[in-house]
């Protein structure tokens, strides 16, 4: 009996590690990141980059990971949205959500994902925590 207690203990505990669910954006460390980012950029390019942070309060955005692999991220920014589906696979604690043919590379810690998208000019990356 006391076995039988502990292995469903143990599977609502993994049970709760998994990634999916629906997260919200983490405005507060989503501008620390993107500061970090912006201080890798040339000099020329920062002030232009630093426009996005002055605009990230303006934005909401949800990324909702569904069991099976299925993703979809809605952003609203000044009374419109738009919506974007893709899909999404974890490996260890990273999750990877393609969409549109590109992929972003996430690393899962506690309730928060912490997603990068790479570009040629730099890096661009947001902050959610689940809800």
């Amino acid at each position: 009996m006391k076995m039988n207690k502990l292995v469903v203990i143990a599977a609502l505990a993994l049970a709760g590690c998994g990634v999916e669910g629906t997260y919200a954006l983490d405005k507060a460390e989503t501008k620390k990141a993107s500061e970090a980012d912006i201080a890798k950029l040339p000099a020329a390019e920062q002030e232009f980059a630093k426009l996005g942070i002055a605009m990230m309060d303006q934005m909401d955005a949800t990324l909702d990971l569904k069991s099976g692999g299925a993703a979809s991220m809605k952003v609203t920014m000044s009374g419109k949205s738009q919506e974007t589906t893709g899909t999404w696979k974890k490996e260890g604690d990273d999750v990877t959500v393609t969409a549109d043919g590109k992929d972003t590379k996430c690393t899962k810690s506690g309730k928060k994902l912490t997603c990068t998208e790479k570009h040629a000019s730099g890096n661009t990356t947001m902050v959610f925590s689940k809800s």
